[in-house]
């Protein structure tokens, strides 16, 4: 068997664990709760003042409307727990001693979480999409959706990562998940308040350390796409460049950067998980 058979074996395995244990299940089920009541209550205090222009783009914020915090939520949940779990539970054991590289395994348990984020991803787009059909009519610009839906995959490798190695070193899920929240939580206060510091003083070093918090990338790349790929006018429910960021500090190369921030942050997330596994011996069931 080769290696990328025993990875999409232990990828395959890592989908079983989580319908077992009604992950998925209970993850479809809150997506779809924050997909649809967003939608309820628009229809009920915005019509009065919502434009046209506005009403055949709501699909925009029903694709992005978990962007900036749900969804990498719920990247954290399925990441912090793919590794620390085999550990709690004192599984790793058994899956280690079969014949296959720890690199392998590490894989295989990623690509399976990451598909099964990407799974629901594409749940709350769809949803999105037949919610502002629904409620507001006929939609424009549905041609970008797949490229926008592949950004948002994207964009939660950041906290995805950072959870999954939080997993590996920590072994513990409860710990990993919630030191990647605080680090999401903290990451985006620190944004917001170094973008209160840059509209004070005008100094561009303020700005660009926002740009460099890992929350930036994360919550702001689907939405700065969108504005560069659809002429639209500003929907008033969606914070086109998220937390802390204003429309009006945004720059020309601001995609491009946070697509490389992005790649940096989720390369050297796996990298530390893979120096963690290679370098560290099966353990035993964790306390």
């Amino acid at each position: 068997m080769s290696a990328f058979r025993r990875a999409a074996v232990i990828a395959g395995y890592e989908w079983r664990r989580a319908l077992a244990k009604k992950k998925v299940l209970a993850l479809v089920i809150l997506a779809v709760l924050f997909e649809t009541m967003p939608f309820i209550l628009l229809t009920q205090v915005a019509p009065a003042f919502m434009t046209e222009e506005v009403k055949v783009t709501m699909w925009v914020f029903g694709a992005l409307s978990g962007q900036s915090m749900f969804i990498q939520l719920v990247a954290m949940i399925i990441a912090g727990g793919s590794m620390a779990e085999e550990y709690e539970q004192g599984t790793a054991d058994i899956m280690l001693s079969k014949p296959i590289k720890k690199v392998e395994y590490m894989a295989g348990k990623f690509l399976g979480g990451f598909l099964l984020l990407v799974f629901i991803e594409a749940i709350m787009v769809v949803l999105g999409i037949i919610f502002a059909f629904a409620f507001f009519g006929p939609q424009r610009d549905l041609m970008f959706v797949p490229i926008i839906y592949l950004a948002i995959a994207y964009s939660t490798l950041v906290f995805f990562s950072l959870s999954f190695m939080l997993g590996e070193v920590f072994r513990r899920s409860t710990v990993s998940i919630m030191t990647a929240f605080g680090i999401l939580i903290v990451s985006s206060i620190a944004s917001s308040f170094l973008s209160f510091l840059y509209m004070q003083s005008s100094n561009q070093f303020y700005l660009d350390a926002s740009r460099w918090l890992p929350t930036w990338s994360a919550t702001s790349f689907p939405s700065l796409l969108v504005s560069d790929l659809i002429k639209w006018q500003q929907n008033p429910f969606l914070m086109v460049t998220g937390p802390g960021n204003p429309i009006q500090f945004r720059t020309s190369g601001d995609v491009l950067l946070a697509a490389i921030m992005i790649g940096v942050y989720a390369v050297v997330f796996i990298l530390m998980a893979a120096i963690r596994v290679a370098k560290s011996d099966v353990t035993k069931k964790v306390a």
